[in-house]
């Protein structure tokens, strides 16, 4: 018995819908941040031949932002992006930069919520999807970095996804969806491993531990924007029947 590798990897071209960002300030871009780095380790421009090198800061200061898309409850942290699907087809692949949670998935072409489901009750209700007849989409499920969608579709339906970003933005050297705070917090990161490179543990230090008290301080803040916006009540039959009588 043999296993076959795959020659060509599942993609999908999900087009990113315009959000709203926040004031550009002085830290809009990484090469910002790296400008901010360098007044810290004054040792002049950075470039490819210094230590550190100018892309190994604006390397720190996109992990910074990944460490923080991955702690924090951004409710800003949302995307929104859509995808056109092949009829007869299937499996999809997620946005590169989907961060594991789903906000809601939509049929923009038929105007319906599409529900998502658990992969195992979608493997059972479907163990053979090609057996299936193309059809509007009724339900979805996601398999690590898939999307499945069951009817398969009968034509090139457009879907919009939400879904929260992982801080790999599409654009590498974006900042602006950040507030400028978590910016700055950013480059402190970038300090702490910039001077650490340079074996100067003591200034590295300092900064590592500014990196910890605005991480601290930035998700007590998040907490309390997170409970003071779910001020929600549980719907009754009758507010849900109001609700959805619009909807096919």
């Amino acid at each position: 018995m043999s296993i076959t590798d795959a020659t060509t990897s599942l993609t999908t071209a999900w087009t990113e819908q315009a959000t709203v960002g926040f004031t550009s300030g002085v830290l809009s871009t990484i090469s910002d941040c790296v400008t901010e780095v360098e007044a810290f380790l004054k040792r002049g421009t950075l470039s490819g031949t210094t230590a550190p090198t100018v892309t190994q800061v604006k390397n720190w200061v996109r992990r910074a932002k990944l460490k923080l898309a991955s702690v924090k409850s951004y409710t800003f942290a949302r995307k929104y992006a859509t995808a056109t699907m092949t009829a007869g087809t299937w499996r999809y692949a997620l946005p590169a930069d989907f961060n594991g949670m789903l906000g809601f998935l939509k049929d923009t072409t038929n105007n319906r919520p599409i529900p998502m489901v658990d992969a195992s009750y979608f493997d059972m209700k479907y163990p053979d999807p090609d057996e299936e007849s193309n059809a509007d989409i009724l339900v979805a499920t996601i398999k690590n970095m898939e999307l499945w969608v069951m009817p398969p579709p009968a034509d090139a339906d457009v879907l919009m996804m939400e879904y929260h970003r992982s801080g790999a933005e599409t654009s590498a050297d974006d900042m602006t969806w950040l507030p400028e705070e978590d910016r700055f917090l950013c480059c402190d990161y970038a300090k702490w491993q910039s001077f650490y490179s340079l074996h100067m543990f003591e200034e590295g230090n300092l900064f590592r531990q500014q990196w910890y008290d605005g991480l601290r301080e930035d998700r007590v803040a998040d907490g309390r924007r997170k409970w003071r916006s779910m001020r929600y009540q549980m719907l009754n039959v009758f507010q849900e029947y109001n609700a959805r009588n619009n909807q096919p």
